[in-house]
């Protein structure tokens, strides 16, 4: 009483010919202003308090913080693989 499952040999075809699909993921330029400006009300900042007073992903509040060290306006202060710490830079 085995069943045999038949496997179709175009998904595997298809798995093969796709490419690196390019992430959907963009953070829209409102939000980026929104946060740049509120930035200098705060002392520090961490993924989960900018998910939170945003109402976004926590994952979506990891790349803001990552692109906004690399644009030089924030600066990280205690790195850690859970909940990273973020400063502003002082000008």
């Amino acid at each position: 009483m085995s069943k045999e499952v038949e496997k179709k040999p175009g998904k595997q075809a298809k798995a093969k010919e796709e490419k690196k699909q390019v992430s959907a993921f963009e953070i829209s330029p409102e939000l980026l202003a929104k946060v740049k400006k509120d930035l200098s009300k705060v002392n520090y900042i961490t993924p989960s308090k900018l998910a939170s007073n945003y109402s976004i992903a926590i994952s979506t509040a990891r790349k803001l913080l990552k692109q906004l060290e690399k644009e030089g306006v924030l600066k990280l202060y205690s790195p850690s693989r859970r909940n990273p710490i973020y400063i502003p830079k002082q000008e």
